[in-house]
């Protein structure tokens, strides 16, 4: 099963993300993000909030491609920490395992704000 949530402004795609795989204590992440610059910051609470307060997940997974440098700039500066690096695992490049973990993620913080 998946759970998806996304932000589209002026009819225009924003941002999408899906998560699977969920454990009990984990659960992956995938997103596609058009433009970066318009992504709210209750949109970032939102997807935060989630996994970490709905799901009660130690860690949320993420795997971004090596030769995808601008996804890898995102993540880094949302808080997502590299942990392993795959090798050849897709065809442009290894796999980046990015992590969060709920004590690392700022946008909680938001709660009180978005929370409703």
């Amino acid at each position: 099963m998946c759970q998806a949530i996304g932000q589209v402004t002026d009819d225009k795609f924003i941002i999408g993300v899906l998560y699977n795989g969920y454990t009990g204590s984990s659960i992956s992440i995938h997103s596609r993000c058009d433009i970066p610059a318009k992504v709210s910051r209750e949109f970032y609470w939102a997807i935060f909030n989630y996994p970490f307060n709905v799901l009660k997940v130690k860690r949320l997974t993420g795997l971004v491609s090596t030769a995808n440098l601008k996804a890898q700039k995102l993540d880094e500066h949302l808080g997502f920490e590299r942990e392993t690096v795959i090798k050849d695992y897709f065809p442009d490049g290894d796999g980046i395992v990015y992590i969060m973990r709920p004590e690392n993620c700022r946008f909680l913080k938001l709660g009180d704000r978005y929370a409703k």
